[in-house]
């Protein structure tokens, strides 16, 4: 539908073969757009358009719950959106195990919810009650219980993927022993789907919290306090800690989550308000304040995170620069949102974020300055190995073309890094 000569016929012939619909619908990211979405059912259909795709030659923009297609670089050569919405649901759980399976396009919040009625929770924090379960794992977004939880590649025991073959893999299992491709799976988290489109997941869960409470103060933005609550931070029954803060202001808000036995719980209470009065405020206030970062509605919103000793150091220079911080300590992971002049000062601070031993990602901007800024940076120095993955692993550039890695040039470091890797 809508191809103009030979472009999209391979695929047009396969979703009328397999019955796949695709719907005019024009769908706008950084760099480009496409104007033909189709929503694949199950996995051998997705297989089918991809693997047409690659005879095409047509750039595939994959989406899930549609959350964060912002965050991106600029778009090369899109041809076709793939909606992984119709694969979606939680397919098997094991209560007694404590794991479970879920499809792609199944909203995080959905598994969460299943999980919570066998007294289990999901160690996933992802913001929003659209983002979908690929979407996290693609993006490795999480939230302020990444404290606890630790990253998304943490709760993953294995994977399904379709890969820009066409072809559908496995990698890791149900289980942690079950080591078969279990690094392979770890891959994939954070690959923003320039790899292989994640199909899947078998999740680990945690038990649920016999008692959990929130807290909130006040505080000066000092060094001094602000390292005393980071060592608060470290104590057991933690599970989130955000210190909020705008120049403006002056005063921080910290707001502190609790979770684990009634005991502990409340002599970790007794802790934080030895040192600043706390008071207990709505159980929920973490899930509003992680979402609060998703949809800031400013013009520049920025991620950075390094180490833990150069938090407070790192937060100083984003709120010189005038934007509003939600940070969380015992992470180092510092969010922020606001308007600015220009791309310079940006710059500046992944500068500063990478010299405090971390990185700084730009998660909204302004479109001009998408000539100037990389949104993911050096990557921690592997860019030419990613830019080697993304030329193995899709060789026809046709996943997520330029939104996260151009193929650029063979690099013959990279290439033998990788060879040792993989072998």
């Amino acid at each position: 539908m809508g191809a103009t000569g030979e472009r999209g016929a391979a695929i047009s012939a396969s979703a009328s073969e397999s019955s796949v619909e695709v719907r005019e619908e024009r769908v706008s990211v950084p760099g480009g757009a496409v104007d033909r979405v189709c929503e694949p059912r199950n996995v051998g259909e997705l297989e089918s358009i991809v693997r047409a795709a690659g005879i095409d030659r047509e750039g595939l923009l994959v989406m899930g719950g549609r959350t964060r297609l912002h965050w991106a670089n600029r778009a090369q050569a899109l041809g076709l959106g793939i909606s992984m919405s119709g694969i979606s649901g939680v397919d098997e759980f094991e209560p007694e195990e404590g794991v479970l399976h879920a499809l792609a396009g199944t909203p995080v919040q959905e598994i969460r919810e299943v999980a919570a009625k066998e007294g289990w929770e999901l160690p996933l924090d992802s913001p929003g009650q659209l983002s979908t379960l690929g979407g996290t794992i693609a993006s490795a977004i999480g939230g302020p219980r990444a404290h606890l939880f630790g990253p998304v590649k943490d709760a993953v025991l294995g994977l399904e993927v379709v890969g820009g073959d066409g072809v559908a893999t496995k990698c890791g299992g149900r289980v942690v022993k079950n080591v078969t491709g279990y690094d392979m799976a770890k891959l994939y988290c954070g690959s923003y789907g320039s790899l292989a489109i994640v199909t899947g997941a078998w999740l680990r869960l945690r038990p649920a919290s016999a008692k959990r409470i929130t807290l909130r103060a006040t505080s000066s933005n000092d060094k001094e306090r602000f390292e005393a609550i980071r060592a608060l931070s470290k104590l057991t029954s933690v599970r989130a800690l955000v210190w909020s803060s705008t120049r403006t202001v002056g005063k921080s808000e910290i707001t502190v989550e609790l979770g684990g036995s009634a005991e502990g719980v409340e002599h970790d209470r007794a802790k934080f308000n030895q040192y600043i009065p706390f008071e207990e405020i709505a159980e929920d206030t973490v899930d509003h304040l992680r979402d609060e970062r998703s949809r800031t509605g400013s013009p520049v919103a920025l991620r950075a995170r390094v180490l833990g000793t150069r938090c407070h150091e790192m937060m100083e220079v984003v709120l010189d620069a005038g934007l509003r911080v939600s940070a969380d300590p015992g992470t180092g992971t510092i969010h922020a949102s606001g308007s600015l002049p220009g791309p310079s000062i940006l710059a500046l601070i992944r500068e500063r974020a990478e010299q405090a031993g971390g990185f700084a990602q730009f998660e909204t901007l302004p479109d001009e300055w998408r000539d100037t800024l990389d949104v993911f940076g050096s990557l921690g120095g592997t860019a030419s190995i990613v830019s080697t993955l993304k030329r193995r692993f899709d060789p026809a550039g046709i996943l997520n073309p330029g939104r996260f890695v151009t193929l650029g040039p063979s690099d013959g470091d990279a290439q033998a890094a990788l060879q040792g890797d993989l072998t």
